[in-house]
């Protein structure tokens, strides 16, 4: 008999066995996992590594080619991106999806300790993280005014993020585009060659004369302070007057082998 001969004889059977379907599927939606948001784990792991002070170039030939030729051993990878900016490697691995990522995770890892004596002296250890899809950003605030640079950065750093992280919801802010104050100090060869002063004296004149020190404790009957001997230069106008050395008894300043410069 077939499914339209039962359903005419036996129409009362039919009506039963729709209803047993119909119950049975209001059953299954219910215990259908459903999400607004579903947590999809892409296995990417991305490696980040800082050089202070070498540019692009450096950072591609010793810290980045190398990196690549040790985790492009690992099996599964599907393509290795990577971005040499200046003081900073960042290669980012992405494996097939049936690979876990756990142990794409341990395999970089391992690979990336058989190299570390490799990396130059001045490199940071390379730090290995989980590319979490979920913690992108979902909102992007454009922050705009008659300001400078830096009185913009501080307003959305000390005024923007705290207020937008007391936010219900909210799990994190960052702050992209902002770019720190630096100081540029300028060397000037020929008044250096006259006063006889190297580069590697600026830097340890700066290693020594722009440092916090630990001052130990002061001790009161019922109190204890902890000392901290400040000695860095929180004025611009004040590090041009650092003493690099002395030379026939008169002091020889920043200033008179270098001009010190405001990054913004």
């Amino acid at each position: 008999m077939t499914l339209p001969e039962l359903s005419i004889k036996r129409h009362v059977l039919a009506w039963m066995l729709n209803g047993v379907l119909v119950l049975f599927g209001l059953i299954a939606y219910q215990s259908i996992g459903m999400d607004r948001f579903p947590y999809i784990e892409f296995p990417v792991i991305s490696v980040t590594t800082t050089v202070k002070g070498a540019n692009p170039d450096i950072v591609d030939a010793s810290v980045t080619n190398l990196i690549e030729t040790a985790a492009n051993t690992v099996p599964g990878i599907e393509h290795i991106q990577s971005t040499s900016s200046p003081g900073v490697s960042q290669v980012n691995i992405t494996f097939a999806l049936e690979k876990n990522v756990d142990i794409a995770f341990n395999e970089v890892q391992a690979k990336l300790n058989q190299v570390l004596r490799r990396l130059p002296k001045d490199a940071d250890p390379p730090v290995v993280a989980k590319v979490e899809t979920n913690t992108q950003p979902i909102v992007w605030l454009a922050l705009q005014g008659d300001r400078t640079q830096q009185q913009l950065n501080q307003y959305a750093a000390n005024i923007v993020k705290k207020r937008l992280e007391t936010i219900s919801g909210v799990g994190e802010v960052r702050l992209g585009g902002r770019r720190d104050r630096t100081i540029r100090v300028n060397l000037l060869p020929a008044r250096m060659a006259a006063h006889g002063i190297t580069a590697q004296d600026i830097n340890e004149a700066f290693a020594k004369e722009h440092v916090q020190l630990a001052g130990g404790f002061v001790v009161g009957q019922a109190t204890e302070a902890l000392v901290k001997l400040d000695l860095e230069f929180h004025r611009i106008d004040d590090l041009p007057g650092m003493i690099l050395g002395f030379k026939g008894g008169y002091p020889i300043r920043l200033s008179d082998v270098a001009e010190v410069e405001d990054g913004l």
